[in-house]
Formats: C-alpha cells, structure tokens, sequence
C-alpha cells in the first residue's frame, strides 16, 4: 500500500524561479495551495508585482491530502453557524459556497483546465436517531435558501435519514493547481523550496527573511500557508483547534457519488474514476495517542465498504471558533485566509479570491462575514479550549512514545532515532515552532506535532507548517 494521497501519485514540478539573491515586490504570498494559487492567479494582471513562495512543492500540502468535493453540503456546518449567529449568517455562508463554486467553474473553462471536473450529486445522512431532527432542521434551511434538496435513499452505508441536492462537483486539487500554473505562466512568480522565517516591518515595507539568508522586501504580505507562520498579532493558536482525518483509496466500481454523515462520527465517501476514496476516525489533532490504531480502524471500515485499499494517508483541518474561515487583513498590509472547517476546495480558492479583490481596493460582500477580526460570541471559553489542546498536544508528545523509536539524549540534545532498512534516521524531538514534542506516524513515515500540525519526513525535513525549519539532526552541533 502507497502511504500518501491519490492526488500525489504522479510527477508533478514546475519550473520555479530561484532565489539566489534579495528580490523586492509589491505583493508577497506565502504559501504553495489553493489559497495561494489562486490569490497569484486573481493578480496576475493586476498593477501589482507578485511573487509567491512554497518551503516545498507547490500543491502538495494540505490540499492535495484532502477528498477533492466541491460542495455547499457540508455536513452541520450550517447549523452550527446559525446556533452560533443567526439563520441570516448561515444563509449568507451558504451563499458564499454557492458562489465559490462558481467561480471554480469558471476559472476551469475560461482556462481549459484538464482537472477530472464532475458533476455529481451529493448526499447527507445520518444513522442515529438522534440527528434526524437536525437533519431535518438542515433539509428546511436549504428549502427556504432556494435549494432543490430532497429526502433520499442511500444503499452504500447504512443510514436512517438521507438528503442530496444535484448541483455539486468533484475535482482533482493537483491537477487543478498544476493545470493552472502552466496554462497562465504563473511559475514565473513562484519559489519553491523557499520558507519564510522572519518578517519585520520597515516604515511602509515589509521585511521578510528567507531560510536561504535572502531577503524579500514587500509593501504586502500574503499569509496563505495552511496554519499561519506568525501568531502575532492574530494570536492564531486561540483562534482555533486542529481536527485530523484519515482517509484510504482503492479500486472500487461505485456511481459518480459524494456523500458525507451529518455529524459524528464524520464520514466522507466520493468516487474518482474506478477508484473509492474514504475518509473516517476524524479525531481532534491533540488528543491521538497512535496513529497506526486509527489507520487500522480505517482500513478495517474499507472491509465493510468491500474494496481494498491501494492508498491511505492523513490529513489535518483547522476548525475555527464560530465555524467561518478567516479571510481579510489582520493588520497593516497583511493578509490571512484560512480555517476553512474541512471545506479547503471552495473555501481555499475563494479566499485567494477575496483577498485579491480587497488588495485591489474593491468592495466584496463576504469580507465582512470572514473578517479575522470579527467578533465571536463565547470565544473567551473556546481560546480556553483551544489552550488545554495545546497543553494536553505537550503531554501526550512528551508520554506517548512508539515502541519502534528509541529516545535518547546526544551531546545534550534530546532526539528520536528511528531505524529501517536504509539505515538510522535521526532527528531532534522537539518541533521548532512552539518546543511541542513529536510523535512519530509509523503508517506514513512522518514527525508529526500534535500542538499545532506540523510536519516532519522521516529525516526530519519540514514538509508542513506552522514550523519553517528542518529537525535533521546535526552531530557537530
């Protein structure tokens, strides 16, 4: 079994600009995803000079380990939202993700992108006689927003309550983003390999330094990694929690379908080509204690599914406080989007679009419902939460060790040692962001942090923020 995602399984590159010297532009994006891909394809024609860096291979993070749906049926997502606000915000959401869905449509064609774009018709169910109310609840809300849904029958899963709307999509993340790099010339702003270690401000510049010792000056900033690099002053780490998924692909002759369960335990179901890709064991980041336990549970629910899966890998979402992503300026000249709850396909290419259009100076009508700056009813009692994951991230990191890694101290320094057939992998324990302890993914061969998500391969090189440095260890240090 391959330990990635479907999408990765290609080759794929780019021919990146390099960094062999200080540059300066009117617009720096950092980050290599959707998020940042689409916000350098909305400026490309624009008055401003954009240049976009990605610490490893662009499309390659978090959006290539996701399902690929693009969808408005998202699960409670809008019950939360209205328990949280109000009925009109949660039509407003809605409204959004119609839109984004739109706008990936068009940027498809306008570009004859060749993505595996499908119609398909997607499906909300629920097996527990508890959420059908809340099902029910959802099915109205959609009636009363102008949506063609309609009670349903499922066969693939077991269920006691189904709807399905017929104008939602499937896509492939990788292909999209690769397809619109080369059909619009974008490599020739992007740098790969390129990881942003420090930004200081400079009268009406900013000065962003690179782990190449080069230096990117920039009238703004485009924060559009996954997890923001630099908490100050959004103080990101309150803002939000950190929920990881496991998901698993295999052959498997199944109709054009996207499905997903209401609520817990999360479910997601959709089909590429002859292929079934599942996704199950949704577990607060924090809280997993091994992997390989979530894994097996896994591909113990394939069984059920009859297909044996050829793929499986993880990936990690961030959930926000009130259930909006957080798409705007956070500060002079300095944009964010992010925290899109599990929906990264519409919310990610969205998000690149609604801050291109506020750097542009123009109005949109959703930069008011994502304002990172907005206000949250009871978010004194979810940053208090989201602290204690941070905190119970720490212990579990530090007990919690795998019986296959040996722990040791060297010259002072405190390191895992991990051992196969190619050899010793050796790397330091603690993961360079916040001093978290690692845990090691034995199915995926990864350090992983279970504060705030960063990821390490298995020599220690840094392929997923919020960390921007490498934890190879170095002997003569």
């Amino acid at each position: 079994m391959k330990n990635f995602s479907i999408w990765k399984d290609g080759s794929f590159s780019i021919n990146s600009c390099n960094l062999d010297s200080d540059i300066e532009c009117d617009v720096l994006i950092i980050g290599g995803g959707l998020t940042g891909i689409s916000t350098l394809y909305h400026l490309k024609d624009s008055k401003f000079n954009c240049v976009l860096v990605e610490q490893n291979k662009i499309g390659m993070g978090v959006s290539a380990n996701s399902t690929g749906k693009l969808t408005y049926l998202q699960d409670s997502m809008y019950n939360k939202i209205w328990k949280k606000y109000d009925k009109i915000t949660a039509s407003k959401y809605l409204e959004s993700q119609r839109d984004a869905i739109n706008l990936v449509k068009n940027i498809i064609k306008d570009n004859d992108l060749e993505c595996d774009l499908t119609k398909s018709k997607s499906y909300v169910y629920t097996d527990s006689d508890k959420e059908i109310d809340s099902l029910v609840e959802l099915k109205d809300f959609l009636i009363d927003n102008n949506i063609d849904v309609k009670e349903d029958c499922l066969d693939l899963v077991e269920n006691k309550y189904v709807i399905s709307v017929d104008d939602t999509y499937l896509f492939n993340p990788v292909k999209f983003i690769y397809e619109l790099v080369f059909k619009c010339n974008l490599d020739n702003y992007i740098y790969e390999g390129v990881s942003i270690v420090k930004i200081d401000r400079d009268e009406e510049y900013y000065l962003c330094y690179t782990n190449l010792d080069r230096v990117i000056k920039c009238r703004y900033v485009v924060i559009a990694s996954h997890y923001p690099y630099f908490n100050l002053p959004f103080l990101f780490p309150i803002k939000g929690s950190l929920e990881k998924s496991y998901l698993c692909s295999g052959h498997k002759d199944i109709e054009n379908i996207s499905l997903i369960s209401y609520n817990n335990p999360f479910v997601s179901i959709r089909n590429y080509r002859d292929y079934i890709i599942y996704l199950s064991n949704s577990c607060i980041n924090s809280s997993h204690g091994n992997d390989k336990e979530r894994f097996d549970e896994l591909l113990g629910s394939a069984k059920y599914l009859k297909f044996t899966p050829s793929y499986s890998w993880s990936n990690i979402d961030i959930m926000t406080n009130d259930s909006l992503p957080y798409i705007g300026l956070i500060k002079e000249n300095m944009f964010i989007s992010t925290g899109y709850n599990t929906w990264g396909m519409t919310n990610g290419i969205f998000g690149g679009y609604i801050v291109s259009e506020l750097l542009l100076g123009r109005s949109n009508k959703y930069s008011d419902l994502f304002d990172p700056k907005r206000e949250i009813s009871g978010n004194v009692l979810e940053s208090v939460k989201n602290s204690y994951y941070s905190v119970e991230g720490i212990v579990n990191g530090f007990f919690k060790k795998n019986d296959s890694i040996e722990y040791k101290n060297i010259n002072g320094d405190s390191v895992c040692i991990y051992r196969d057939s190619e050899g010793e992998h050796i790397v330091y324990r603690k993961c360079p962001h916040m001093g978290c302890y690692l845990m090691f993914n034995e199915i995926e061969k990864t350090w992983d942090c279970p504060c705030h998500g960063s990821r390490f391969d298995i020599d220690g090189k840094c392929i997923s923020g919020p960390a921007n440095r490498d934890i190879s260890y170095k002997s003569d240090n």
